[in-house]
């Protein structure tokens, strides 16, 4: 079984290296970092804001995400999710079949992730989801697109809001009745340990992002510290639940 103690270091696809930047010791060089750009759109009006705020609560709590940043763009700002370097092994996209076998394979993984999931309502973890399933010692688990979760879980803020309010929201999930019941419970405790603090401060930035303004940003922060508060119900009922 894996533990956090070994969780695997996560590499980053380098698409070229284009010059020398300077003569310091470490060589250092300009180069490109593949990247999928995401923007927001009709179907996910704040899917940028949505997929950095949801990094920076995966990193407070330790769960494997893939890493990206905001980067500029003549029509404003966009997220560029780094793609994942697959070096000596191929990830599999995970959908509902996969679902027990990776549970069986990363079960620590498995179910840290999805009581983030329940935390931030992300109701479309299925497919965005990549495992090294092959027969190696290579393992890795990464969680992908978090666009239909916080602010985008509905067609516009205040219905977001409402469904983050709810402790049936999401109501279903990509582990349900696979996922060991008996490793939620850290992830849930880690959760609840976060400070009101600590989790504005990831949810609300320095100004708008695309069409979220500085209001809608501090109502996701109440709407999960609500979340933090009621989680066992959450997760215990998203989870265990048989699908």
């Amino acid at each position: 079984m894996n533990d956090e103690r070994n969780r695997p270091i996560i590499a980053y696809t380098l698409s070229g290296v284009r010059e020398v930047a300077g003569r310091g010791a470490t060589a250092p060089e300009v180069g490109d970092v593949a990247a999928i750009i995401k923007q927001d759109g009709g179907e996910s009006r704040a899917q940028v804001y949505c997929e950095f705020v949801a990094g920076r609560l995966a990193a407070m709590v330790g769960v494997t995400v893939a890493a990206g940043v905001l980067v500029t763009h003549a029509r404003g700002l966009r997220y560029a999710s780094l793609k994942i370097a697959e070096v000596g092994f191929s990830l599999t996209d995970v959908e509902f079949g996969h679902a027990a076998e990776v549970a069986t394979r990363y079960p620590v993984e498995a179910a840290n992730l999805a009581v983030f999931d329940a935390w931030i309502c992300n109701t479309d973890r299925a497919g965005n989801l990549r495992a090294n399933l092959a027969e190696s010692t290579d393992n890795l688990l990464i969680g992908l697109d978090h666009g239909g979760s916080l602010l985008s879980v509905a067609d516009t803020i205040d219905a977001a809001i409402e469904r983050l309010r709810s402790t049936h929201w999401p109501p279903a999930h990509l582990f349900q009745g696979v996922v060991n019941a008996a490793l939620l419970q850290p992830m849930i405790e880690r959760i609840q340990r976060l400070p009101d603090e600590a989790i504005q401060d990831a949810c609300v930035l320095s100004g708008t992002i695309g069409s979220v303004i500085l209001p809608d940003q501090a109502m996701l922060a109440e709407a999960l510290v609500w979340r933090r508060d009621h989680l066992p119900e959450i997760a215990l009922r998203m989870l265990l639940a048989a699908k």
